[in-house]
This record gives C-alpha cells, structure tokens and sequence, in this order.
C-alpha cells in the first residue's frame, strides 16, 4: 500500500478533515488493498456493535457509532453499495427500512417535490429556512442500504440519494430501472433539482400521459411549470392533486393552487386598472399616485409622456409636475421636469386643437389618412414633441430620419433608446435583419452598462428577441426573450409577460419542443379569461403544436376557434389551413377563408419580398390537394419568387425548402418516382443521379423514399401513416431498398430536414454518406497537401472537463503540417488556419449546450480577452475554405444537428456551406483513446485517393470485427 493508505483508518473513523476527506475518496476508488482493509475494518465494527448493544432495543434516538460516520455519505457509489452487500448480513429486525433512510423522523420534508417511492413521499410540511440553507444532509445507514441492494430496490436507493442532495448518485441508480410513469416522474424530481424544469416537464407529460391521475407527477408538473413562471397552469396541476384527496398532500396542494391564483388576478388587475387610469390621465382625468408611478413606472411614464401631449391648457400641464418629480427620481435625472416646463411655455391657442386630436390618436381614433394629415398640420405648427408622439403610430419605415432627429433632440435617454428600437424594427421590416440585430445588441449592450430605463431596455431585449426569431435563431430568441421575461415580471409588467409567453410559445414550437410550446400557450389562454379578442394568436399556435404532434382533430378545434374571436389573419393561420388541406379536417369554406386572408396580408404592405413568396407557397400547397396543376404552378411560382431574394432572407429560404417538400411528395403520392427523384437533385443543384443514389424526406404525417440501385433501377416507397413527429432514422428506409443498394460501391443520399444529418439510415455495412449541396470542384490534383492538426486545447476549468491525450507528434509529421495546441488552439487562430488547409483535424471536446447554439459546439482553448472558447455554426458563416479540406471532427457530438421544419443546423453542414468537400463527425461520445486509432487509417486512405464513404465503411467494419466498441457507427460522413 502507498503512504496515502495510512489514512484509512483515520478515514473510517471520520478524524481527517473535509478536503483529505475528499481526496481520500478518490484514492479509495481506484485502491485494491484500501477497500479489502476496508472490508474488514467494517466487519470488526458491526461485530463489535452487535456485541455492545445486542438485540436489545437501542435508547431513543441513539445511532450505533458507525451509522453516523461522515464518511458514509462521500464513499464512492459502486463501493459503498458493493461494501454494504458483502459486510452487511440482515438482522432479525423489520424487513421494512428505517424512517431514517427517508429522514421522516424530521417535522418538515426535506424537498418541495415529492418521489413515487411509498418510503420518501410520506406527507410532512414543507419548510424554507430564512438563511437559504436546509438542514445537513444525514448519513446514509449502510445497513439499510444494503437491504435495499438485496432486494433490488434501486427506486428506494435513488431516493435517499435523491433526499440528500447526492444527485450524481441518485441518477446512477434511476439508470438501473426499466421505464414507467414512476421513473420518468422520479427523473422529473431530479430535473427540478438540476434547475431544469423544461426538461422536468417533457417527462411528466409523459407520465401523465399514461397514468393521468399519477398524484406525485400532478405535483411536480405543478412545480415545474411554477418555476417557468406559469402560475396558472401550476394552480390547475395543484387542483388536480387536491381532488384526490390525500392526507396532507391535498390540503397543501389546494393552498397552493389559491395563493397562486390570487397573486395572478391581483398582478393582473393592478395593470389592467393602471392602464385604464393612464388613458383617463391622458383624456384629462386625474394624475396618477406616486404609489401607481413606483408600482409600474415604465408604464407611467409612458402615460405622463402621452398626457403632457394631451394636455390642453398651461394648468392642466403644472398638474402633471408631482408625478414627473416622482419618475424623475427613479431616474436619477430632470428629463420629465424639464419637459413639463417646455410643454408648459407652448402657445396653447394654437395648441389646444392639435392636442385634442392627439388625445382622439391614443384611443386608436386617428389612423390612416386622417394620421398623415395630423403629422402635416404638426410639423406645419412646429409641434415637435406633438409630432414625435404622433410618429410612433405610423409605419416604423415611414419617416425614420425625421423621428430620429425629434428623439435626439429631446436629450431624454428614453427617446435615445427608442430611436434605436424603431429604426431596428424599420430594418427589420425592410428586410436588413441583419443590421437590426447588431443595433439592438449594442443598445442592450448599453443599457446592462447603464442600469437604467429598465422599462425601454426590456422592450429592446424582446425587440431583438424578435429579431432574432425572424433570423431563425431560436436559441438566441429564446434568451432575449427570457431575458425580458425576467424584467418584465420584476417591474410587474403583466402585458409584456403576456407578449413574451406568446413569443417563448412560438420558439419552443419552433425548435419542437410541443410540451413547452403549449405549456405557454395554455397559460397564455388562461390569463385571458374575459373573451377571446386577445387570445387569437395564443389558439393559433395552440393549432399549430397540435398540428406538430399530428394531432390534426386538435388542430382543427384551435383554428376554429382562432377564426372565430378574429377575422384579422395571419400567414400561420393560412398555413395550417393549408397543411388541413390533404386531411379528413378539411371544410368547404376554407377555400374562401384561404383567399380572403391571402388577400388582406398582400394589401396590408407590411409583408417583405419572402413574406410574399411564403404566401405563394401557402396558396399552392393549399390547391395541390384540389387541382394539381394549379397549385403546382403556383408552387413553381414561389420558387422563381424566392430564387431572386438574398440567401439571408428566412422567409424565402422557407418558401423554397416548403415549396420543393409539397411538389417531391406529390410526386410520390402519383407514383412518379423518376419526377421526385429529379426534384431531390434540382433542389441540391445537381444533375439527376443515373444510379447508387437514395433520396428521403419525411413531412408530417407523409414519408417518400426513392432511390436507384447500381444497375439503375427505380425503386421507392410512400406512405401517409405516421402518428408521430420523426425520432430517429432507423428502419425509415425499407428493406427492399436497402437490399437493392447493397450492391452499390457507394450511395449519395439526398436526405432533407428533418431526416438530414440522422445516424442509422443505412446500415453500416454500406458505403453511404449525405450528400449536402451541389457538386463543388475538387482541390487540383497536384495541389501542395496542407494539414491542420487542432489538439491539446485548454478547456475552461469552468466546463470541469477531462484533459484529453496528448497528441503524439511523432504518428504524424510531415512537410505542410500546421499545428495549433495548447492555449494557441483559440476559435479566431484556428478558423483562420483552416481557410488555405487541404486537411483539417480538430481533436477537442464537443458539447451540446442548447443555451449556446442550435447544434452542437467544440471546446477550444479561450481566448485571452473575452474567455471565448466555442467554434459554432455561427463562426463558420461566411468563412471560406479555399483548400476545399476533408474536415474530421474527432469530438463528441460533433456530428449532432438539429432539425427544423426548412432547414438542419450543424458543424458539418457549417463546415461544407463554408467550402469542405468532405466532413466525418460522430452524433455520439467519442472515446478519448479509441479516436486516434479509429480516424487515421480512414484518413490515411482518403489521402490515398479512396472515396471517403468507401474508407469510412471499411475501417468501421475492420473496427468491428476486432473491437466491441460500437461509437464507430454513429460516424457520419457529409459530403
């Protein structure tokens, strides 16, 4: 034994102290001498505690010595239970666990959410300690853990883990159970606390889903949609575990639900009536209090603003100056006094009239003509703060110049940021979102470093939400969007909560997550209760969730009852009637709905050149149902219409991926497999494959697979029968295709989203690789060979990740090698290595990180200034690779895109838009000593001059004859 094994004993009898402690854990893993002294130092104790206290019932409340032992709660997991089962011999006490082992000897429960094991989840009150911190965590009793290692009961296990916080632990054990409603509510209690209540509520609709009336899933989906801020929907999931009447959990759960129901009104009621006091203010009523101005100042300055324009005489503008005092102090400045001193030395004969209608504008009396006659008439009277106020009612687009100029003047913070917002939202709209995002992140760049105009600076945080949104970067939307949420239920701001819980719902559809989506939408719905005049857009995205889980009944009820509380339509609506179109839930008057709706967002003007490309689109898949050759030329249409718009556009890249799923599927709804097989090459800009060549798209509920097999040979299969979004690609392609390509040297496949970038769609005993984009040329034959080798990074302690192998310089050395380790390995130094390199190798860690990026990201060493350390997707728009490299990304989950309706995000694809001719990546964890073996031969002969799907399937079979490791088969291969 080593000197570290002295201290076993000191160990055991918990006399080091906390960090040797620790350390000694570790030690004691790996250690074979330590846990065979172990053993008997165990056994010698239990003996002598056997001795000592016999069968004779021990004093109340005393714990032989070694039940209390500190050490009991830190030895490694797969010893202690393997200690406990080998030293531990039952007694003749109770089969039945010790309260101990659930600490139900404690009057208050130790966690707010409950576990399904009948020992863990007896009801005591729950209690929050004032000093943020519980109890200490008790020693797990050995003995009783190895009764329930003897009897198997890994549930029981994970929960006394679960109870003191040993989470690691408790998830080991939760792993060893097979699935039901009581495993995924349990890892929903674990999910509560990592702090991850999304993740929480997918399991517990599953649960629930199955066992409807499951009492502890009830309750912790009520917690999980409390911590997503969703009270609400909470309060519904606290009645429903009311009504069952449990003793102690009921009662709670009832008091819950109405202190969360009450809360809610009362926010609600706070800024409904603070609003109707705000327009009173403005027509001439009384000023609002200091107490309504410090309750929701972002709103009344807002209204002091609109009043002071309003106001019809000098007296009535003095009025104003408490409440502006009061503003001004929050601020921290004089902007509002001073405007009541200007507004007061106005000449109000020619005033009064002008205000009176700027008054008639707030209560949305004035529009159209009559607003453009109002702004001419005050610039005409050299009203300029009449005419600033008045100019955010127009079109953003309209006037952006002069609006500026007016904000800038005023020398009010509040109008600075507003500028910036209006000028960003006028970018947006005319289609530079691009430049809209980087004015708004500067401006909420600024407004974290000044602190203050909390109220602007939430608006500008879900302005670039939205921005972000139409750029389709759902990730980014998400955090600008829970940003404001923040803010906005700080200062109380119940109508921006609304909006923001709109906009959460319609990124989590967007991104697929359907449980979410509609877990916002619900509450959405629910904070309306008084008509459906406000709900319109929250039942439409409720039909659109149920229409992505292929519940089209559901579909259909939301969008009828979204058509009824508004005839105002949206591109959305119009294209769930069109996707309702090839279903059983069509009706007669849709075409008519359709048409009228078409009709108005044409007119509207608002609508950019994608936006009317999209609703061609929408028009033609609607028709295809009805009259084939009618909305195929639609459709065909639309794609000429998108063809002519930047790649930036969102809305035209959509148009054109839409446009292409409903013509390649009608296709193979008529049997014309040749015709869809054509369009899978027209839309990757390439010639139609004579032979070895697979094309697959899955929409909804429809799946097409068509391919040509070595002797080209047309072959294919469709069908309508799914029942549920797309998983996985395994078994998508029938065998009788798989059987007829086997023959292939290799296969192209021409897979498009979702389906695109999936693992397992052709066995791994065929040369097969995803075939991305059009056909580029490949670097001259007698081009200088350079290689880029990217290893040794210095991840960020923070990420805790293991220190990978050190590359071997002496494997792989040669004229032309770049090599970038160590703390040189940083994102900029790397993406400007890889533009001349012919061979790119990135030996890193991979993670997925959904707060980060869309798809997976690599861990590189952070740079010096700023600590940045990913390389994304995002870093690699618009670069370009002149050297055309074959890229392998030795990184886990490299590989891993995710997938959305129009389009898939991930590095490889990245990485081929920016100019690779080739990228292998695993979707999967990569073992750190495997890779090196595994990936060099498969590089060693593309340089050879062997076709890269052919190299990567020899190797991986060759691996799997030798080796049981199977990572090798989630290995793509993008080409």
């Amino acid at each position: 034994m080593s000197s570290v094994c002295d201290n076993l004993e000191r160990f055991v009898d918990g006399e080091l102290l906390p960090v040797d402690a620790e350390n000694f854990r570790h030690h004691l893993a790996r250690c074979g001498a330590c846990e065979s002294r172990m053993k008997e130092l165990l056994a010698l104790e239990l003996l002598a505690d056997d001795a000592l206290n016999g069968p004779a019932p021990e004093r109340a409340g005393a714990r032989p010595s070694w039940r209390s032992r500190s050490w009991l709660m830190v030895v490694p997991l797969a010893l202690a239970a393997g200690l406990a089962a080998l030293v531990l011999v039952p007694r003749s006490e109770s089969a039945s666990a010790a309260p101990e082992l659930w600490l139900a000897d404690a009057a208050t429960r130790p966690l707010e959410l409950r576990l399904t094991h009948p020992g863990a989840d007896g009801y005591r009150p729950y209690q929050v300690m004032r000093s943020g911190a519980g109890p200490k965590p008790q020693a797990l009793a050995l003995r009783e853990l190895a009764r329930l290692e003897e009897a198997a009961d890994h549930r029981g296990i994970a929960s006394a883990f679960l109870l003191r916080g040993d989470l690691a632990q408790a998830s080991a054990f939760l792993d060893k159970l097979p699935p039901s409603p009581d495993l995924d509510t349990d890892r929903a209690a674990l999910a509560l606390q990592q702090d991850e209540p999304e993740k929480a509520l997918v399991l517990l609709e599953r649960a629930l889903k199955a066992r409807p009336r499951h009492a502890q899933a009830l309750w912790n989906q009520a917690l999980a949609l409390q911590r997503l801020g969703l009270s609400l929907r909470a309060a519904e999931s606290f009645e429903q575990v009311a009504k069952l009447g449990e003793r102690g959990w009921s009662d709670e759960a009832a008091r819950r639900a109405q202190a969360l129901r009450s809360a809610a009104e009362q926010e609600r009621q706070d800024w409904k009536g603070m609003r109707q006091d705000c327009q009173r203010m403005v027509d001439g009523g009384a000023p609002l209090t200091s107490a309504q101005a410090e309750a929701l100042p972002g709103m009344a300055r807002v209204c002091l603003y609109n009043a002071l324009r309003a106001a019809a005489s000098p007296e009535r503008v003095e009025s104003l100056r408490p409440l502006a005092a009061t503003l001004d102090r929050r601020e921290d400045g004089t902007h509002l006094e001073d405007a009541v001193r200007r507004t007061a030395r106005r000449d109000f004969s020619a005033r009064t009239p002008l205000a009176q209608e700027y008054a008639r504008l707030t209560r949305g009396e004035v529009r159209g003509p009559a607003l453009e006659s109002l702004l001419t008439r005050l610039r005409e009277a050299q009203q300029e703060d009449l005419l600033l106020g008045a100019l955010a009612y127009a079109d953003p687009r309209q006037f952006p110049d002069e609006y500026r100029a007016l904000a800038l003047e005023t020398r009010d913070p509040w109008f600075a940021l507003l500028a910036e917002e209006r000028q960003a939202r006028a970018e947006a709209r005319a289609d530079a979102p691009q430049r809209a995002r980087e004015r708004l992140q500067a401006a909420v760049k600024a407004c974290a470093a000044s602190g203050k105009q909390a109220y602007r600076c939430m608006l500008m945080q879900r302005e670039l939400g939205l921005v972000m949104a139409r750029l389709h970067r759902p990730v980014d939307a998400r955090a600008s969007f829970l940003a404001a949420l923040r803010a906005a239920r700080d200062s109380r701001e119940w109508g921006s909560v609304r909006n923001l819980l709109q906009d959460l719902g319609q990124v989590a559809r967007t991104q697929g997550d359907l449980v979410l989506a509609r877990a916002y939408v619900e509450e959405l719905l629910l904070q309306t209760p008084e008509g459906c005049a406000d709900s319109e857009v929250a039942l439409t995205s409720l039909a659109l969730a149920h229409h992505r889980a292929l519940d089209f009944a559901g579909a259909r009820e939301f969008l009828d009852r979204a058509v009824q509380c508004s005839q105002k339509p949206s591109m959305a609506r119009l294209a769930l009637l069109a996707d309702l179109a090839r279903t059983p839930f069509r009706k007669p008057g849709d075409a008519r709905l359709l048409e009228q709706g078409l009709g108005a967002l044409r007119d509207s003007g608002t609508q950019d050149g994608g936006d009317l490309a999209l609703l061609r689109h929408i028009e033609g898949r609607f028709y295809l149902e009805q009259d084939a050759g009618r909305g195929q030329t639609l459709l065909r249409q639309a794609l000429a219409d998108a063809s002519k718009l930047p790649a930036a556009n969102v809305s035209a890249r959509k148009a054109r991926v839409y446009s292409y799923t409903s013509l390649i599927l009608d296709a193979g709804r008529t049997g014309a497999l040749e015709q869809g097989l054509a369009l899978f090459a027209e839309e990757h800009a390439m010639p139609s494959p004579e032979r070895c060549v697979l094309g697959v798209t899955v929409d909804d509920e429809r799946t097409l697979v068509v391919a040509r097999d070595a002797d080209g040979r047309l072959l294919g299969h469709h069908d309508t029968g799914r029942k549920a979004p797309l998983e996985g690609a395994e078994g998508l392609v029938p065998e009788a295709v798989v059987k007829a390509l086997r023959a292939c040297p290799s296969v192209d496949v021409l897979a498009r989203p979702p389906v695109q970038g999936r693992a397992g769609l052709l066995p791994s005993d065929i040369a097969w690789s995803y075939r991305v984009g059009g056909l580029t040329a490949a670097p001259r034959a007698n081009a200088k060979a350079r290689r880029l080798i990217v290893t040794d990074v210095l991840a960020p302690e923070s990420l805790h990740l293991p220190v990978l192998r050190a590359w071997n310089p002496a494997h792989d050395t040669g004229e032309g090698l770049t090599l970038l380790r160590g703390a040189e390995a940083t994102p900029p130094r790397v993406l400007t290595a890889m533009r001349g390199a012919t061979e790119v190798q990135v030996h890193a860690h991979g993670i997925i990180d959904p707060t980060v990026a869309d798809a997976s990201v690599l861990v590189l060493s952070p740079e010096a200034q700023g600590g940045r350390f990913a390389l994304t997707t995002g870093d690699l728009k618009g670069q370009r690779l002149r050297g055309r490299p074959v890229v392998l990304l030795a990184a886990c989950y490299a590989g891993h895109t995710s997938a959305y309706l129009h389009e898939n995000f991930g590095l490889p694809l990245a990485f081929i838009e920016a100019g690779a001719r080739a990228v292998l990546a695993a979707t999967q964890e990569i073992p750190d000593d495997e890779a090196h073996a595994f990936f060099e031969p498969v590089l060693a002969r593309i340089r050879e001059g062997v076709p890269a799907a052919v190299a990567l399937r020899d190797e991986r079979q060759a691996w799997l004859r030798r080796s049981a490791s199977t990572w090798v088969q989630q290995v793509l291969l993008f080409e």
